[in-house]
């Protein structure tokens, strides 16, 4: 697979031989790249986690839960996310949350209050209780001492979750190679067959994941029209080479 990866990416008359192999091998194809895009979003999270959870404790503030009530402060602290304008806010003394469209607007991610925990979005406002087993106290000496648990604990969610948005953003990269795909079939007229324009689209998954875990690294500005972009240079070229020599 990791072969077939590499040819996907830099020859374009290849695709003629990967259009005549069977489904399986292009379903076979499309799992292997879902796989290797977990494992290099596990890198990716472990270095971003390792790089910025020190710097977030580090400015966190001191807040004390007991019996999973938050006790203080007394006034609203914020503790901010790293290279975003995100914080989480805590206060002990609120007695009525703000709206969801309070905290959206301030750039909160979770507003903390006795024990319950209110996460906003734009369809509202979620909310959840703290167990009542938490006894915490945040000074930098506890801090320190979960910090490594911490970021395991969030690498494992991270990965676990990120599961289905990787896997709905490949079912989305597929559905745009297939329609840019029927389109050269029809403005070429090449007339292929159904079963194969479908294993076309899903080895032109190749180069689109390719570019979504650069994503993951460096930045690519108008990511989305890269995407489309990128699909319609393959499949012209892959067309162009049926063109000269047909199936």
């Amino acid at each position: 697979m990791l072969f077939i990866h590499f040819k996907t990416l830099f020859s374009f008359s290849f695709y003629r031989r990967l259009m005549l192999l069977s489904g399986r091998k292009a379903v076979g194809f499309v799992f292997y790249l879902f796989c290797l895009t977990m494992l290099m979003f596990f890198f990716f999270t472990g270095s971003l986690l390792t790089k910025n959870v020190p710097v977030f404790f580090k400015n966190f503030p001191q807040v004390t839960f007991e019996k999973g009530v938050l006790t203080a402060p007394q006034t609203p602290v914020f503790a901010p996310i790293p290279q975003t304008d995100f914080k989480i806010a805590f206060d002990a003394a609120a007695q009525v949350p703000p709206s969801a469209k309070e905290l959206l607007d301030q750039n909160i991610l979770a507003w903390v209050n006795k024990n319950q925990m209110y996460l906003p979005s734009a369809n509202g406002m979620q909310q959840q209780t703290l167990p009542e087993n938490l006894n915490f106290t945040s000074t930098p000496e506890t801090l320190a001492k979960y910090q490594s648990a911490f970021i395991t604990a969030l690498r494992i969610t991270l990965f676990i979750s990120s599961a289905f948005v990787i896997a709905m953003t490949m079912l989305m990269n597929i559905v745009l190679s297939l329609g840019i795909v029927l389109f050269f079939n029809l403005l070429n007229r090449t007339h292929l067959p159904k079963n194969l324009l479908v294993k076309l689209a899903l080895f032109i998954q190749g180069p689109l994941t390719t570019l979504w875990i650069l994503w993951l690294w460096f930045n690519i500005p108008l990511f989305g029209l890269a995407q489309v972009l990128l699909c319609i240079i393959y499949t012209q070229q892959i067309f162009n080479c049926l063109r000269e020599k047909p199936l």
